[in-house]
């Protein structure tokens, strides 16, 4: 697909993300929607209906809803088996004292479900806003320029330090792969490089269903058990 044609199509799903209110479990549904769309174009068409948005999925915790994922069902008396998952994220607000938190809560949420299907994939995804205000005795304040760059530059290093599960690091806590898509709302279009931030998304898409078919080949021969 042209990468004019998804990073325009990217631009109305981060506004549908945007627009909703903080409170809405909901919120993310607009992004989840292009990225399940853009799994399809890459996995045989029987696994499409294993694809889906708000996909619960156990833990060793608790059962958690993932925003998106490929779950395909078990076998007598087995609980169905996630394959593939992504987690949806976003840095809007008091960008300074979220961006911790959020590498924390990756390692958490991700631990807990690979300690029950350790063999899953899984992908990190999560916007960016350059324009984040913070809010300081009891005012937002907004930004200068590029002031948050270099806090978000030590977010994404944190997140590369995260992303490398593959033999033979095995550990818990890391996924294969992230992508940070990276706005400014105080501008428009939204996105401060549309079409190199679309080309890392479908880079980002490939190297996961690329994990997934080196780890279940059969799912990709209509096999998958």
């Amino acid at each position: 697909m042209d990468p004019a044609a998804l990073a325009e199509d990217l631009q109305k799903a981060l506004l549908g993300v945007l627009q909703a209110s903080s409170q809405d479990s909901g919120r993310q549904n607009p992004l989840a929607g292009y990225l399940l769309h853009r799994l399809r174009s890459r996995l045989p068409p029987y696994l499409w209906p294993h694809l889906q948005r708000e996909a619960p999925v156990p833990g060793l915790a608790r059962e958690k809803s993932w925003d998106v994922g490929l779950v395909y069902p078990g076998g007598p008396e087995l609980p169905p088996k996630p394959r593939l998952l992504l987690s949806l994220k976003s840095i809007l607000r008091n960008p300074s004292g979220s961006w911790p938190n959020r590498l924390d809560d990756l390692v958490g949420e991700v631990s807990s479900v690979q300690m029950l299907f350790p063999e899953v994939v899984v992908g990190y995804v999560v916007v960016l806003d350059y324009g984040a205000p913070t809010k300081r005795k009891g005012v937002e304040q907004y930004p200068e320029g590029d002031e948050l760059a270099p806090l978000y530059d030590r977010f994404k290093a944190g997140l590369k330090a995260l992303s490398q599960r593959q033999p033979p690091l095995w550990a818990q806590g890391l996924v294969e792969g992230y992508w940070a898509i990276e706005v400014d709302t105080r501008k428009n279009p939204l996105l401060r490089d549309p079409l190199r931030t679309a080309q890392e998304g479908e880079g980002f898409l490939d190297a996961l269903v690329e994990a997934l078919r080196q780890r279940e080949p059969l799912l990709f021969l209509g096999q998958g058990q």
